[in-house]
């Protein structure tokens, strides 16, 4: 079956800063010495000439904090810190969207382990993370680039779902990060971004305020 797809990243296009940088900031805070352990493993996979998996590497260090929370301290921090940096604009796309009866996905490198309860405020449909072991490394691969467009047509083969090419949305604010899950729709948006290729729309977004439901 055919329908109106919408498919949003995450990170500096419905919130104004990187997800993972805000937990970094809260959990050294919360655990003294963290930041300075953070570093040092960092350091250490860079010294131990790790190339081919040094991006990886490092962000798995990073995932590491996840492991200082319970769930319920992950949805209060979605709630009360990630939530914070939402853009406006994109909040009232997303309603506007879903209320026109659009399947709303939301596709990004940013840990499934706090991405997922983004659902409990604002409507998604589904929304695809990196999936982390138990230990928070990375299962499979980083939700990146060709990979978020394999995770997303998985889902939608799965549901039964084909995308309406002409009339379905996609936003990002990376082209060159997310250009494979842009073009699988013919409307393709970029948020803030300095230079916009032919068959791009800039939206300007700015507008930041506490969340409300």
């Amino acid at each position: 079956m055919k329908r109106k797809i919408a498919l949003f990243d995450f990170d500096k296009t419905v919130i104004a800063k990187d997800s993972i940088l805000i937990l970094y900031e809260k959990t050294a805070k919360k655990k003294p010495g963290f930041r300075r352990n953070l570093y040092r493993h960092c350091l250490g996979h860079v010294f131990a000439g790790r190339r081919d998996d040094l991006k990886k590497a490092i962000k798995e260090e990073f995932l590491s904090m996840i492991g200082h929370y319970t769930p319920a301290e992950l949805k209060a921090f979605v709630k009360d810190n990630v939530m914070a940096y939402a853009f406006e604009e994109a909040i009232e796309e997303i309603r506007r969207l879903k209320a026109e009866g659009y399947y709303l996905m939301l596709v990004s490198a940013s840990a499934q382990d706090y991405l997922q309860y983004i659902k409990d405020f604002l409507p998604f449909d589904h929304i695809i993370g990196t999936e982390t072991d138990a230990e928070y490394r990375i299962v499979g691969e980083n939700n990146k680039h060709a990979v978020k467009v394999d995770n997303i047509l998985a889902h939608l083969t799965e549901k039964g779902i084909e995308i309406d090419y002409d009339n379905s949305v996609a936003y990002s604010d990376s082209l060159s990060a997310d250009r494979p899950m842009l073009e699988l729709v013919k409307h393709r948006y970029l948020i803030n971004a300095a230079v916009i290729p032919e068959g791009y729309t800039k939206l300007s977004w700015s507008k930041q305020k506490a969340y409300r439901r």
